[in-house]
């Protein structure tokens, strides 16, 4: 984020800059979604909703699942807030005490530590590097010692690099027998080449899982995060 406030700087000044260290794509937000947001401003008159989301958007996302994945979600574990990284929060409120340990990756995306330790709770360097792909093992994991939760991106950022599902496969079978409540960020499925992503609800229905959504297609930057809340996380973090 200081790079970005530098950035604007010297556009100010009259610079041109080339953005780089931000993963948003140039393309900006796709016509469909466009038009749907123009319609429902002069169409509708748009109010507040329930705080767990429109219910026809939580019915949508469900068969968006069936839809990508084959995998069914019941729209009542669907939550929708303004935002993946508002759905964090929530989630890491929801989920986590203050002092619990919580394994994020390294190198990984910094917003999860920030977050975590803004909320008292103490982020857990995972170090992965080239010698697995850059993937996160259940070896690794282990090694960081006892852990309340776990962070798994899928695409990661900043490497790129998607687990298979052998990796989610074991990662979430570690994860239930050691009891590590796992959080996934899938916001960047859909920006995949030539192996489509794998969600973490394949192989486990005990996780939160995020990501973001727009006219069916991923884009960061734009649409809604969504989290399947397991009933246990999902009462406390509507309260909020």
């Amino acid at each position: 984020m200081k790079m970005g406030a530098l950035a604007a700087a010297e556009v100010a000044r009259g610079h041109r800059v080339l953005v780089m260290n931000l993963g948003e794509p140039a393309g900006g937000t796709p016509a469909g979604a466009r038009r749907a947001g123009a319609e429902a401003l002069t169409k509708h008159n748009l109010g507040y909703t329930v705080s767990a989301g429109m219910s026809t958007l939580r019915e949508r996302i469900a068969e968006h699942y069936m839809d990508w994945y084959a995998v069914s979600v019941d729209p009542a574990r669907v939550s929708v807030v303004a935002g993946a990284s508002a759905g964090f929060t929530l989630t890491f409120l929801a989920a986590f005490d203050v002092g619990e340990r919580v394994g994020v990756t390294e190198p990984g995306h910094p917003c999860y530590r920030n977050t975590l330790q803004a909320l008292g709770v103490t982020p857990i360097g995972i170090a992965i590097g080239r010698e697995t792909g850059y993937r996160l093992t259940p070896d690794a994991v282990a090694a960081a010692g006892p852990l309340d939760g776990l962070v798994v991106a899928s695409p990661s950022n900043p490497t790129g690099t998607m687990p298979t599902d052998t990796d989610l496969r074991t990662l979430t079978s570690h994860c239930a027998a050691n009891s590590i409540r796992l959080i996934a960020d899938e916001i960047y499925h859909g920006l995949t080449f030539d192996t489509p992503a794998s969600t973490v609800l394949s192989f486990t229905t005990d996780a939160v899982v995020s990501a973001l959504l727009l006219t069916g297609r991923p884009r960061p930057g734009n649409g809604n995060g969504r989290q399947p809340l397991r009933e246990l996380v999902g009462r406390p973090a509507r309260r909020h």
